[in-house]
């Protein structure tokens, strides 16, 4: 298993650890909350 690589987050710029292929890293959100903000939903 790979180590987990680190990411800032687009909404909120705060660093977060996920594994490269996560859904998090890939969509490049920390949280749901940030996720919801970032793509307009709120």
């Amino acid at each position: 298993m790979s180590d987990l690589d680190s990411f800032t987050c687009e909404t909120c710029g705060d660093e977060f650890k996920a594994y490269e292929d996560a859904a998090a890293a890939t969509r490049g959100y920390c949280s749901p909350a940030c996720q919801t903000e970032g793509e307009g939903l709120a």
